[in-house]
């Protein structure tokens, strides 16, 4: 038929947009057979993409997170902690996040609220599982933990992206400074990151936990950071009094080097991350652990 126009269907048309996902993330340092330092973390999010404001272009995401970190010296049948590279800390907490995105750049806000000492569980979640591990497991002592106390801090993260390369194979490189203040960390940041693969642009892609869009994405990042500590409540209890029997001097300069895998398809993304800083206190040594993370839109 003459003036006729073919419709080519789009085949990303009918996906349904799915606007709230649950996380799931385990963070543990037993691949690389040591069980020290930051031994173990558990997180399990909420995440939900709010409506976007009139004449606004930008993406805002409201995340909840329930959360428990474990943290131990090398030994863990020592029982005389003056030995010790750091005192036994766990920490349990609830934290609010809130995002927003545009194509070039993103902010980020959180709220952390928890509590150390034994009223975390820290202690009874890791004896509970090492007793019933194997035989030969190593119960820790969990001798001079820090004390029960209650911790509140802020967090800022700002992100800038730029894209040196298009897919199927893009490269994009970020720089990500961050502060935080409060009574559990005090620090200023800066990240380096490179991407590196099929991804879509900031705030569409899985790298910055950004809903709405189901496409697949395949790529890994290479990420650098830098930090000054002012303060750390897991290793010198709370700055704004502490009864803590043992605490310990942090180092002030900390670098951060990252390897992470990305992978979405559908409603769920998958990450793996190989974790590596330099030494948090005197007495100890470079530490490695391995995140994974699991994710599903609904």
């Amino acid at each position: 038929m003459v003036g006729a126009q073919e419709v080519t269907p789009n085949p990303n048309q009918d996906l349904k947009t799915y606007d709230q996902q649950f996380e799931l993330r385990e963070d543990n340092d037993f691949l690389h057979f040591t069980d020290r330092y930051y031994s173990t973390g558990t997180y399990i999010g909420l995440r939900k993409l709010l409506p976007q404001l009139t004449d606004s272009i930008e993406k805002r995401h409201y995340s909840l997170y329930l959360l428990q970190e474990i943290y131990t010296p090398s030994d863990l049948l020592e029982e005389n902690f003056k030995s010790f590279e750091r005192p036994y800390a766990g920490f349990l907490g609830l934290s609010n996040e809130l995002s927003i995105a545009n194509k070039r750049r993103l902010l980020d806000f959180k709220f952390l609220m928890g509590i150390t000492g034994p009223w975390s569980g820290a202690e009874k979640v890791q004896s509970v599982f090492h007793s019933s591990a194997a035989e030969d497991s190593r119960v820790a002592t969990w001798e001079e933990q820090l004390e029960n106390s209650l911790h509140l801090n802020l967090y800022f993260n700002y992100i800038r992206e730029w894209q040196w390369q298009p897919n199927p194979f893009s490269v994009h490189f970020a720089l990500s400074p961050s502060v935080a203040f409060g009574t559990r960390d005090a620090y200023i940041q800066n990240d380096a990151v490179f991407y590196f693969g099929k991804r879509h642009a900031l705030n569409e892609t899985m790298a910055y936990k950004q809903l709405g869009n189901q496409e697949k994405e395949l790529f890994f990042a290479v990420r650098l950071g830098y930090r000054y500590l002012f303060h750390d409540g897991m290793i010198e209890g709370n700055w704004l009094g502490d009864r803590s029997t043992f605490t310990v001097e942090p180092y002030h300069q900390i670098l951060f080097y990252n390897i992470e895998g990305y992978y979405r398809k559908g409603r769920n993304d998958f990450k793996l991350t190989y974790n590596f800083e330099t030494p948090r206190t005197p007495k100890a040594k470079p530490h490695l652990y391995i995140s994974l993370t699991y994710s599903r839109s609904y």
